[in-house]
C-alpha cells in the first residue's frame, strides 16, 4: 500500500508544504517563517531533518527531527528530538507514521545523529514505542497554580484585533522583568544527569516561539504566554526566595486574566520537588522516550523540563 506514495526528505523546496499539513491535520495556521525556524539548526551544522510523503502532487504526511546538543558531565553530543508526526486522515493507518519515521532514522544516523529523544503524545505513544521501537523512560509531570478565575487570556483569542491588543499589554506588564540572563537548566542540579545543552546558541534558536525570560525576588523564570503562563524552566537558589516569586508570578496571571500556571518535569528534578506540594492539581503528561544510535551516554539518565518541547 505504501508504495504508491512518494518519500521525498525535507529540503528548502518542500518545507511550505508543513504549513498546509500543520491547517489541516492539527488545524494551526503556521506562517512559513516560523516553520523555516524551527527547522533551521544551522548553528549545530546539521538541518533540515524529515520527510514528507506524497499522493501524487498532494502532501499527505509528516515526520520531522530537530537536531539538538546534548550534555553528560561537561561531554557533548549531538542528538535528535523527533516531533510533528502527522498524517492526513484519509492516509491514517497505511503505514506512513512507520516508514517516514525509518528514512528519518536513517538519515539522522547518516548525519552523525547520536541517538533521538522525544515526548510522544497520546496518539504517536504507540507508534514511538511499538513501531519504531523507542524506549519508554518515564512520564514528566505537571503541576497547575490556579491564578485568574476568568481566563481573558484564552477568550481575547476569539477575535484578532482583541488579541493584539491584549499581547501588547502583556508585553508592557512583563517588560520590567524582562532580563538577558538565560536559565542555566534546572536539572543539571542533580549530577549524572543528561539533558540539552543550555548554551546562548539553544536560547536564540528557541527564541522563535517567543519565550522570555524574567526574575521575580532573586528567581529566574523562563516563560511563554500561550493558554496559561507557561514555565519552561526556573533557576532557584532556596526555597524562601521560590515561594516570594510564585506568589508574585500568580498575582501578576491573575490581574492581567492568565487562569493557570503550568509547569512540567521530569520526575526527581528541581521542579518536581518544589512543585509537589505547591501545586492546586498535578497530572501525568507525554512519556519520555528514546533511541540509542551510537552514543555514549547513559541515556536512562535523560531528564528534561518543559522548556525543551519543540514548541515552547
Amino acid at each position: 500500500m505504501i508504495m504508491e506514495y512518494s518519500i521525498v526528505p525535507l529540503s528548502q523546496e518542500n518545507i511550505k508544504d508543513l504549513t498546509y499539513l500543520y491547517k489541516k491535520v492539527f488545524g494551526n495556521s503556521v506562517t512559513l517563517n516560523s516553520v523555516n525556524r524551527k527547522f533551521d539548526t544551522s548553528y549545530l551544522g546539521k538541518s533540515l531533518f524529515g520527510h514528507l510523503a506524497y499522493d501524487k502532487d498532494q502532501p499527505i504526511a509528516f515526520h520531522g527531527a530537530i537536531p539538538v546538543l546534548m550534555e553528560y558531565e561537561n561531554t557533548y553530543e549531538i542528538a535528535a528530538q523527533y516531533g510533528d508526526a502527522m498524517t492526513l486522515p484519509n492516509y491514517t493507518g497505511k503505514g506512513l507514521f512507520t516508514t517516514l519515521g525509518n528514512h528519518t532514522d536513517e538519515q539522522l544516523k547518516s548525519a552523525g545523529i547520536r541517538f533521538v529523544w522525544g515526548f510522544p503524545n497520546q496518539n504517536s505513544e504507540y507508534g514511538y514505542l511499538n513501531k519504531l521501537n523507542w524506549i519508554y523512560k518515564e512520564r514528566m509531570q505537571g503541576f497547575k497554580v490556579k491564578a485568574a478565575n476568568i481566563p481573558l487570556e484564552k477568550l481575547v483569542k476569539k477575535n484578532n484585533t482583541t488579541n493584539s491588543l491584549y499581547n501588547k499589554r502583556i508585553e508592557r506588564v512583563f517588560e520590567k522583568y524582562k532580563i538577558d540572563v538565560s536559565v542555566k537548566g534546572s536539572v543539571f542540579n542533580n549530577t549524572h544527569i543528561v539533558s540539552t545543552a543550555r548554551n546562548s546558541a539553544y536560547y536564540q534558536y528557541k527564541s522563535f516561539t517567543n519565550n522570555f525570560t524574567i526574575e521575580l525576588n532573586n528567581v529566574i523564570f523562563w516563560i511563554k504566554i500561550k493558554n496559561g503562563l507557561l514555565i519552561g524552566d526556573v533557576e532557584a537558589s532556596n526555597e524562601i526566595d521560590f515561594d516570594k516569586a510564585l506568589y508574585q508570578l500568580k498575582s501578576i496571571a491573575a490581574k492581567n486574566g492568565i487562569s493557570e500556571l503550568i509547569f512540567q518535569a521530569s520526575p526527581d528534578t528541581q521542579i518536581s520537588s518544589l512543585m509537589a506540594n505547591r501545586a492546586d492539581e498535578q497530572f501525568e503528561s507525554w512519556v519520555v522516550g528514546f533511541k540509542n544510535f551510537s552514543s555514549d551516554f547513559p541515556l536512562e539518565k535523560l531528564k528534561f523540563t518543559f522548556g525543551d518541547l519543540d514548541t515552547f
